[in-house]
């Protein structure tokens, strides 16, 4: 599929360090808030009725859409890391995942955190190393599987100490197997299957991250206004996202190409959030070969701090709030309002203040 082109000039606007992530966004106004559907048993002309709509049916937690499944709709959560460097791709899996967080680590290159809870995936990867942003990220999701291979060891150390549950590749190798087309340190991959029988007796689902609208229906959010592209340029590595009204997503680019998997479909999710947060560092360099090793930086995501959410071809100025590592983060529009997002798969860019970023 070739990757879209933009005939306008891109405007790139810098994300302050006070956190404030200015948009320029083009398109239509914010539509107009729609009527409350009438509820079932209700007649619109005042007469009353004994009608009773059907119980609607359960949700995945991560992802908002039905789940038939019950077995599904109750196990645990995975979270596997993933390289994301140009000679990591096309990566395998990241389409079953319910959420994906890119995250930037030294080099200003990214890794992503893919969880997995609803769908089911085959192969996984390529899988690397840990960091310690991700503690805090996934500590939310309820003790879930954490899949990686290796790290600096004081990480690990902290990794062990935190609500997850390691099934990394130096414990549970029989879990991962050397596959794909890349070479080492870049082909290693897990699967759904292998981690979720390394799941502890009594494993339960996360609880759910977001809150959404009906299928189908426009986003109200106070200041939304119509949006078809995004970009972000970490440094090193660059991501891209552009509206495709036909299957209801916003598609996938990196470094100037459409970002596909080993599958050759192009990565797609219902809504991107560009969480901005603030990067510190904890003292430890780089094991990665790079000389000299850099510091290895680390996003705070527990606080408070701004964003933006393109959801449904329209964007929206936001405020999200994490009060502790194991709580869920919340996202509200410019009226203090939680925000609604599209049932389907969700990424978050966790983008460090001063990136870069366009929105027409």
């Amino acid at each position: 599929m070739p990757y879209p082109r933009h005939s306008a000039a891109p405007r790139w606007i810098p994300v302050a360090v006070t956190l404030t992530l200015l948009v320029a966004a083009c398109g239509g106004a914010k539509k107009a808030a729609q009527s409350p559907p009438v509820s079932a048993g209700t007649s619109t002309s005042g007469a009353s009725s004994t009608s009773t709509a059907p119980a609607p049916p359960p949700v995945a937690p991560l992802t908002g859409d039905a789940q038939p499944d019950a077995a599904k709709l109750g196990r645990v959560s995975m979270a596997v890391k993933i390289d994301n460097v140009d000679d990591a791709r096309p990566q395998a899996g990241l389409d079953a995942a319910d959420v994906v967080y890119e995250e930037m680590v030294e080099g200003r290159v990214t890794r992503l955190i893919a969880v997995f809870q609803s769908t089911d995936a085959a192969l996984i990867g390529p899988v690397r190393s840990t960091r310690t942003t991700d503690i805090n990220v996934v500590s939310s999701l309820n003790h879930p599987l954490y899949s990686y291979s290796g790290g600096n060891a004081n990480y690990v150390a902290q990794l062990r100490a935190a609500p997850v549950v390691d099934v990394g590749a130096d414990a549970h190798g029989g879990a991962y197997v050397r596959s794909g087309p890349h070479g080492a340190p870049h082909n290693l991959y897990t699967s759904t299957g292998g981690l979720l029988g390394l799941a502890p007796k009594g494993s339960g689902p996360p609880p759910a991250m977001f809150s959404y609208r009906a299928g189908g229906q426009p986003s109200t959010a106070a200041g939304a206004v119509a949006a078809s592209h995004l970009d972000l340029n970490f440094g090193f590595s660059s991501a891209s996202w552009d509206w495709d009204a036909a299957s209801q997503t916003w598609k996938r680019g990196q470094n100037g190409s459409a970002d596909v998997l080993q599958s050759g479909q192009q990565i797609a999710a219902s809504d991107v959030i560009v969480q901005v947060v603030p990067y510190t560092t904890d003292g430890f360099a780089s094991g990665e070969g790079i000389s000299p090793p850099p510091a290895i930086p680390k996003g705070q995501t527990v606080g408070s701090g701004n964003a933006v959410i393109m959801t449904g071809g329209m964007v929206i100025h936001a405020k999200w709030t994490k009060t502790a590592p194991t709580a869920v983060t919340q996202f509200t529009d410019v009226s203090g309002q939680p925000i609604l997002l599209a049932p389907g798969r969700t990424w978050i860019e966790l983008a460090p203040e001063g990136t870069a970023a366009n929105v027409h």
